[in-house]
C-alpha cells in the first residue's frame, strides 16, 4: 500500500453501530469485527473509493496527528481490513 493506492470497502460485510462502537460481520469468514471512533470515522471514508493519500489528509483535519504516525497506523489497520477481505486496495 503506498500514497496513491485507492481503497473502498467490499460489498460483503455488513456494518451496524452498536452504543459507541461500529461492528462488522462477514458471512465470509463467519466472524465479527469491532472498532471503535477513529476506525469508524476510516470506515464512513471507505464508502467511496478514496486514494490512500485523501484518507490520511481527512484525517489529519479532524485529529491531531503528525503525517508519519497517521500513515503508519491507518497502513497498519488498513491491511487487517485487507486481509479480512473487508475492504478492497488497488
Amino acid at each position: 500500500m503506498n500514497a496513491q493506492s485507492w481503497i473502498v470497502r467490499s460489498q460483503e460485510p455488513l456494518a451496524s453501530r452498536i452504543d459507541d462502537d461500529l461492528v462488522l460481520f462477514s458471512a465470509r469468514n463467519g466472524m465479527y469485527y469491532g472498532t471503535q471512533s477513529i476506525g469508524q470515522t476510516i470506515w464512513g471514508l471507505l464508502e467511496s473509493e478514496i486514494q490512500f493519500s485523501e484518507l490520511c489528509d481527512r484525517l489529519q483535519a479532524s485529529y491531531e496527528v503528525d503525517r508519519n504516525t497517521c500513515e503508519r497506523e491507518v497502513e497498519a489497520f488498513l491491511l487487517q481490513l485487507e486481509q479480512e477481505g473487508l475492504i478492497n486496495v488497488r
